[in-house]
């Protein structure tokens, strides 16, 4: 048996599978009180994570991050707190401050809400970028899509379970359709788009089948590596990146459109190059997508608004508060003092037995002042990405014989200019988002358009910003995409953009094997801890979710 790395987990929690906990597990208890209790609807629909105010067109601006707010305070918190008179004093005491309402966040706040824990989102919906609107009764991802499928009796099934995203979900079709050359291509893993090298497409795809289902020796990489074996195997392939460990397994270099494929479900992923990204999370995602991936209407907005609505049942008014932004947090003695600035601009200081920094951790490394030296190193070592949404309103209705479309555009992509690459591709692919609610007479379409290189955050902050990137999705979609699908420009009744700034921890080479992310992840004096999918680098709801279900047996033994 694996020996534990840490904490009470006694087997891995992944992407995959979410392997069952050997025995009665800690994480058991969390999930057996309310299972099978009906939905519960959010109390104040104007901090649900799906948006369903927008009417039949949206205003023309960008939804997603709002970021003015947090870099006036943040980015100079000294200046800031220097005009604001400096620190309130601290008004009352609370068992539990969880800062961050994305999904992290809210499922550590879920596992320990007989705590009462007081929830601080800065935005003003909670669910991070698992967010999604509304349209003609339609929800549909602004941010995050799907999941993969955990395995029956897992910690997370039932969870899933006791939220009820079981009775929603649908399971997205197989097969993996690309669009080449303005066609669409069916499974490209078949060889169809290069019949001369299809044996190359084969072996890859049996190869990717048989190490998700561990067949033949092979050892799926679990993220997060809860065990000391598996976390050896992780380290291992953790050294190399995702495109030398293909080409081993290929056997030499790859056919243009297999790299064409790579780079665009690398950018699109993680926001990086298939040269940069690990090939521990390179093949932690990628064969995944052999497997069942699960889709939900609104897509991981669907999970994050019942995780919302069963905290708002169960905890007192005023602890689920949205447009609080942290400003400051600060071991004191054998408690933690947290001060944010509410809503409506008033300052506030709360004292609490532990804390939960369930946020990126550029922003932790700015509201703590006093971090240890070797985890700011490892902070900084940290890159994050950006990328845009559009999401597409037709009136009507479109096959659900696909779910999830890649553009791979004439077959060929300059890897060694990624950022010329990627401007020059635009959208990357095409999801299907009214795949898990079909309706007769209207449909979405939701474009993804990564930014796979450092420096592109400011661009989206630009005056002209949202006319830009909406004139390069018009352009897009009229040349490229309705055209694919058979789409008359007529059947486009709006158009809703989201962006989105830094979402997206580069799953770079190294992170893991050196120790950067156990750096980043082990709790400040046993009273802060670090919740969040950047943990291990890895851009997944099943990452922010792992780690919530890690560490929270650890914070309820500190509160008991």
């Amino acid at each position: 048996m694996d020996q534990p790395l840490d904490g009470p987990l006694r087997a891995p929690l992944s992407r995959r599978a979410w392997l069952r906990l050997l025995g009665t597990g800690a994480v058991s208890l969390y999930l057996r009180r309310a299972y099978g209790a009906p939905a519960v609807a959010p109390g104040d629909a104007r901090a649900s994570p799906i948006d369903r105010s927008l009417g039949e067109t949206a205003p023309r601006a960008f939804s997603g991050d709002q970021p003015e707010r947090p870099h006036r305070a943040l980015w100079d918190k000294r200046a800031y707190l220097a005009a604001r008179g400096g620190l309130p004093p601290v008004e009352k005491s609370v068992p539990l401050v969880v800062v961050g309402g994305g999904i992290a966040g809210l499922t550590t706040a879920y596992l320990l809400r007989r705590h009462g824990p007081v929830v601080l989102e800065q935005g003003a919906r909670f669910g991070g970028n698992a967010r999604g609107e509304s349209w003609r009764g339609l929800d549909y991802a602004i941010g995050a899509a799907y999941f993969t499928a955990p395995e029956e009796g897992s910690p997370l099934r039932r969870l899933y379970g006791e939220l009820g995203v079981d009775k929603i979900w649908r399971k997205a079709p197989g097969g993996h359709p690309v669009a080449l050359e303005g066609r669409l291509v069916g499974d490209f893993w078949q060889g169809r788009s290069a019949p001369a090298d299809r044996a190359q497409f084969r072996a890859l795809a049996r190869y990717f089948h048989r190490l998700y289902q561990e067949e033949g020796g092979l050892v799926y990489p679990e993220i997060p590596a809860y065990s000391r074996a598996r976390r050896r195997h992780i380290d291992a392939l953790d050294r190399i990146s995702f495109r030398r460990h293909v080409e081993s397994v290929a056997g030499g270099p790859l056919h243009p459109h297999l790299v064409t494929a790579f780079e665009h479900y690398c950018w699109s992923s993680f926001g990086a190059s298939f040269s940069e990204v690990s090939a521990a999370a390179g093949l932690n995602f990628f064969a995944a997508e052999f497997g069942d991936i699960l889709v939900t209407p609104g897509g991981n907005a669907a999970i994050a608004e019942r995780l919302y609505a069963r905290l708002d049942a169960a905890l007192p008014p005023g602890h689920l508060q949205a447009g609080a932004l942290v400003v400051d947090v600060r071991v004191a003695g054998d408690g933690v003092e947290v001060s944010y600035e509410d809503a409506a601009g008033a300052l506030h200081r709360l004292r609490t037995r532990a804390a939960v920094l369930a946020c990126p951790k550029f922003v932790a490394a700015r509201l703590v002042d006093d971090l240890e030296p070797e985890r700011l190193e490892a902070i900084r070592r940290l890159s994050y990405r950006a990328y845009l949404v559009a999401n597409v309103l037709l009136t009507r209705k479109l096959p659900d014989s696909l779910y999830d479309l890649y553009l791979l555009g004439g077959g060929a992509t300059d890897d060694k200019d990624i950022k010329a690459a990627a401007e020059r591709q635009k959208a990357t692919d095409v999801v299907f988002g009214t795949y898990a609610h079909p309706d007769a007479r209207s449909s979405i379409l939701t474009l993804y358009r990564p930014l796979p290189y450092d420096g592109a955050r400011p661009a989206l902050l630009a005056d002209d910003a949202y006319d830009r990137y909406r004139a390069e999705f018009e352009a897009q979609l009229q040349e490229t995409v309705l055209p694919l699908l058979d789409v008359r420009p007529e059947d486009v009744a709006d158009l809703r953009l989201a962006r989105w700034g830094h979402p997206l921890p580069v799953a770079a080479t190294g992170l893991i094997a050196d120790g950067t992310v156990d750096r980043l992840r082990r709790p400040l004096r046993d009273r802060v801890f670090f919740v969040q999918q950047d943990n291990w680098a890895l851009p997944a709801i099943e990452t922010a979710t792992a780690e919530a279900l890690h560490w929270a047996p650890r914070i309820a033994r500190l509160l008991a």
